[in-house]
């Protein structure tokens, strides 16, 4: 499949432990990765024009999407952008925490697309927190998501999870590039979440990789790959 002509490019950054889990069976809420790892976060998400996570991630985590470094966010200004990329949240029925700091942090543009399975009123009620798109459908593909962001001029994407939000990225030969951060952790699991969950791939439709960098920083690895378009 060739890139859709038009749409934003597209990459997922995730980091994990060593044997390929992103939290604990219990998906608890905590940072697997070393300052390191969160200023690459920072540089990302300050070359991004939004961010994209899941209704399941904001649900667990429930953080506002931000740029935490004040260099990078003052460069972002001088560029004429806003400080934050434009945090954005897919969710079919609009089943989310509303006192999330997501919603409630003051310097972050928000915006929400959803299903027609969302009530009316749910829709109203979290119209006061964000902007609302409701797509006349029963579930949100990942490229019905970038085109609402295409129309509003966002050139470059960052997906930072779940697993299952990625994997609909992965489906939809959408990913350009992947950045993905090994730490020194073994969490195990049968049911733990890894960076890419969802139904999965078969052996002749698995996406391959190329890897462009990685790099080591004290106990951490940095990989950043470039996935091989069919």
């Amino acid at each position: 499949m060739s890139r859709e002509q038009n749409r934003p490019h597209v990459g997922v950054n995730m980091a994990m432990s060593a044997d390929g889990k992103t939290s604990t069976y219990r998906r608890e809420s905590f940072s697997l990765g070393s300052p390191s790892d969160r200023y690459l976060m920072d540089v990302l998400r300050a070359k991004a024009d939004a961010v994209i996570i899941g209704a399941r991630t904001l649900a667990s985590d429930g953080w506002a999407i931000r740029v935490r470094h004040a260099g990078m966010r003052t460069r972002r200004v001088e560029q004429k952008r806003t400080p934050h990329p434009l945090n954005v949240v897919l969710s079919t029925d609009l089943d989310l925490p509303v006192r999330a700091e997501f919603f409630t942090f003051p310097e972050t543009e928000k915006l929400v697309i959803t299903t027609r399975r969302a009530t009316a009123r749910r829709v109203e009620s979290f119209r006061r927190l964000a902007e609302v798109v409701v797509l006349p459908r029963e579930r949100i593909l990942a490229r019905y998501a970038l085109r609402v962001l295409a129309d509003r001029g966002v050139k470059r994407v960052l997906v930072e999870g779940g697993g299952t939000l990625n994997f609909s990225f992965f489906r939809e030969d959408l990913v350009d590039e992947v950045y993905l951060t090994v730490t020194p952790r073994i969490l195990g699991g049968a049911t733990a979440p890894s960076p890419v969950d969802g139904k999965g791939f078969l052996r002749n439709s698995h996406v391959r990789l190329e890897l462009l960098s990685s790099r080591r920083t004290g106990d951490e690895i940095f990989l950043r790959y470039r996935v091989v378009k069919s």
